[in-house]
């Protein structure tokens, strides 16, 4: 098969772990990055990347590149993606699709207008629990399923990065609402929502609540409640506002119930007709997988999952609910 040049766009905390993750892919080779800053470029030179840009457009213009992961701020999403698609390099773009519904279609536009491809950087369906339980859920193991719960509790941009020392100071995009596009629900809602809507497909009314413990401008905490067309009632509960670590997935059947806690990691063992799975540590984590699958579904001209209409989709549900939550709090557009 042939090989795929990787360009990445961004070496920020998520950019970096593409980035170590893309030099142990078979049939990958990256070949270029691009930051603002000459220390993550340092870096990305410290571990072999040989074409080292301060302005993705520059990297765009390289023809050895045949795709990008774009790892920018959610203001960027819609130029980087943009920009990409007319240079004709296929994008694995990190969520969220962009800040608005609008945007995001204006993205697909351009996408479809090139002819390239573009997948959502949503990692937690590349986890293998979560596939795993996706899998039983597709084959029944759960009997008709009645209620869901998905849990995504941190400290979000609060919280220490791998290579920060001292007081964490957050880039000042996080917290500017028109240039981050939302808060918590569009941070860490938007992989629970995918998730979700993965299972269980459409959404047909959402009730959502938000929560401002910090008085800033964004929400730093959401609950959204989502009826599903065919399938259960679902809870997704996000939050920004803890030291602690929790992501957790439960879902409640007429066959069987199940509670997984994804981190801190559970060591449970589950059923899956009959035969007993353990889940734990996988040596190649969810983002290793997501770029895997991104490698190959390039190397064999198929459309890498989850699509940008699944990005689209995801943020009409989250724009309903910010909707449904001005509604709940009293306020009115």
């Amino acid at each position: 098969m042939k090989q795929v040049n990787l360009g990445l766009i961004g070496l920020g905390e998520q950019g970096k772990v593409s980035l170590r993750n893309s030099l142990r892919l078979e049939g990958a080779k990256t070949v270029a990055v691009a930051d603002l800053s000459q220390k993550a470029r340092r870096y990305a030179k410290g571990m072999g990347i040989k074409d080292v840009y301060a302005n993705y457009d520059d990297l765009l213009k390289n023809d050895a590149v045949d795709a990008v992961v774009v790892s920018l701020p959610n203001f960027l999403h819609r130029d980087g993606a943009e920009k990409a698609a007319e240079a004709g390099k296929a994008i694995l773009l990190e969520k969220p699709l962009a800040r608005t519904v609008d945007e995001g279609k204006e993205i697909l536009s351009a996408v479809r207008k090139n002819g390239v491809k573009l997948m959502m950087g949503y990692d937690m369906r590349f986890n293998p629990i979560l596939s795993n339980l996706y899998d039983g859920i597709k084959d029944g193991l759960f009997g008709s399923i009645k209620l869901a719960e998905v849990t995504n509790v941190s400290g979000g941009p609060f919280s220490p990065r791998s290579d920060h020392v001292g007081p964490v100071k957050v880039p000042s995009w996080w917290l500017d609402k028109e240039l981050s596009g939302g808060g918590v629900l569009l941070d860490l809602g938007s992989h629970l929502i995918d998730l979700l809507s993965w299972y269980f497909g459409e959404v047909v009314h959402v009730e959502c609540f938000l929560e401002h413990m910090f008085n800033l401008e964004l929400e730093d905490a959401a609950t959204c409640v989502l009826k599903f067309k065919d399938g259960p009632v679902a809870t997704a509960k996000v939050g920004w506002f803890s030291t602690d670590f929790l992501q957790s997935v439960q879902v409640c059947g007429t066959a069987q119930n199940m509670l997984v806690q994804i981190s801190p990691q559970s060591t449970s063992k589950i059923f899956w007709n009959g035969i007993a799975r353990k889940f734990g540590l996988n040596k190649k984590d969810s983002n290793y997988l997501e770029l895997e699958h991104f490698v190959s579904s390039l190397q064999k001209d198929e459309q890498p999952q989850p699509s940008g209409d699944a990005g689209l989709y995801g943020l009409k549900v989250i724009d309903s609910a910010y909707k449904n939550a001005m509604k709940n709090s009293g306020l009115h557009t």
